[in-house]
């Protein structure tokens, strides 16, 4: 394995006359933690730096495993099969000459696995043994993964990562165990990957006493009818199924969430679907991101979600929400409960006339707010919005801070009797002459007199503006 980790030799620091090693003298701990961002490959090739670094390697509690970094020679052409027989010798190697006795605080891996070979369930079995905590696979498989029974078992395991689809487009297939387990489990996060038993995840999750963060990016769950998320004990919850995979991961299938002490709500598919939210009192932060993929009518389904997530206090919409809004207000029908508890709203809308309406009628739901951030996506023909003359309760008595644009801007400053700062940005191929209208937004009347004026740097992209 000499081949696969030279390195040249790097020059110690010198002050004055002397030769002065100072990451050597500091507490092991501590050079464990620098460590611990390097992949395993550079802390061996580390062992020719420095004598008291020669057997470093071989207590480390950070294994980074990293099949693209196997090769130490770029120009040397190796074939797929031989890349991967080296990097199974380097993983062999390392974890066979370690110190077994020494638990293992976070095992990286991403590799390939191929069919009837056995060497990634070897190692799992292993870190298991070594009592891992964080436990991260990013895997391209060309057959299922199952979970061991050695890993589900592991009582030291607390954070779960697996990713199946790392720069290809497709999920791989996840089977899930049969048996309990993960007893110390409280980050599971899942990219990419395919399920296949409804059932048997609601069980999985359900089962997983102490999981309080889900994270599912990218998706596929086969054949569901009902997406069923009920785990008394999980505080923050993503559902991302906006992505490049196909099949999309969601298709006709119902989204049940029933988790009492939920904190926080990401979600980010299809209007289309149907939305059961149960029980989130609990409920904080909701941040709601929909697509729409046909002309289904999708206004109940909205109302269900807002329904669902009206006790949170931060809640952050795409423009989609803001659009079919409209068509909630319009139907007596799909009317949602006021939002009492809503204290922050972000809000991401259109130069529509739809939008205009909805908006204020968002407001008006919205008697308790405090902080008002609205993206309004310019139009080189002018501000579109012409928002009627008339107050809005949440001005009156609540709203503090605003982010925002022209018109409604100059309708916050008229009516916002305890507003205190709002601020004003815009995006950089938007506004021509934004020192024109920066001096025009100072000459409108405001109601408050402690309203201060905020003209921020203008930003690329309004979804990181956002933070949606």
């Amino acid at each position: 394995m000499v081949d696969a980790f030279k390195s040249t030799k790097i020059p110690r620091l010198r002050f004055g006359s002397e030769d002065v090693d100072r990451l050597s003298n500091l507490p092991e701990p501590i050079i464990h933690h620098i460590f611990s961002f390097l992949g395993t490959i550079d802390v061996v090739r580390a062992s020719a730096v420095s004598r008291k670094w020669r057997y470093f390697w071989l207590s480390i509690p950070y294994l980074n495993f990293n099949i693209h970094n196997i090769w130490s020679n770029p120009q040397e052409k190796w074939s797929l099969e031989k890349i991967n027989e080296k990097f199974k010798d380097f993983v062999n190697w390392v974890l066979l000459s370690q110190n077994g006795s020494i638990n293992i605080h976070r095992f990286l891996l991403s590799c390939f696995n191929c069919v009837d070979d056995y060497t990634l369930y070897r190692w799992l079995s292993a870190v298991a043994q070594r009592k891992v905590q964080v436990l991260d696979l990013d895997i391209i498989s060309e057959e299922p993964i199952k979970l061991p029974r050695c890993l589900v078992t592991c009582e030291s395991l607390v954070s779960l990562k697996l990713d199946f689809g790392k720069k290809v487009y497709r999920q791989g297939v996840l089977e899930l165990p049969t048996c309990a387990g993960f007893t110390r489990l409280k980050f599971l996060d899942l990219q990419k990957v395919e399920l296949l038993d409804s059932n048997l995840f609601r069980k999985f999750i359900s089962s997983c006493p102490l999981l309080e963060n889900l994270n599912m990016v990218a998706c596929f769950f086969r054949d569901f009818k009902i997406l069923d998320i009920s785990a008394t004990s999980l505080k923050h919850l993503t559902i991302d199924d906006v992505g490049f995979c196909e099949p999309k991961g969601l298709a006709n299938c119902e989204v049940k969430l029933a988790c009492p002490n939920l904190l926080s709500l990401k979600f980010s598919g299809s209007a289309e679907l149907e939305f059961s939210f149960e029980g989130l009192k609990s409920l904080k932060k909701a941040y709601i991101y929909l697509d729409i993929d046909g002309d289904d009518d999708v206004c109940y389904g909205v109302s269900k979600i807002f329904n669902g997530v009206r006790n949170a206090e931060v809640l952050k919409l795409n423009m989609v929400v803001s659009w079919l809004l409209n068509v909630v207000f319009a139907k007596p029908d799909c009317f949602f409960s006021p939002l009492y508890n809503l204290k922050s709203l972000k809000l991401i809308v259109g130069p529509f006339d739809q939008t205009i309406q909805s908006t204020i009628n968002l407001l008006n739901c919205s008697p308790n707010l405090e902080a008002l951030a609205i993206y309004f996506d310019w139009f080189k023909g002018g501000d579109l919005w012409k928002i009627p003359d008339k107050g809005i309760p949440c001005l009156t008595h609540h709203l503090k801070t605003v982010e925002n644009q022209l018109e409604l801007v100059r309708f916050i400053l008229k009516y916002g009797q305890v507003l205190q700062k709002m601020s004003i940005t815009w995006g950089y191929s938007g506004v021509k002459y934004p020192i024109k209208i920066s001096r025009q937004v100072k000459e409108f009347p405001r109601l408050s007199p402690t309203a201060a004026l905020e003209f921020l740097e203008p930003f690329y992209e309004w979804f990181d503006h956002f933070g949606l």
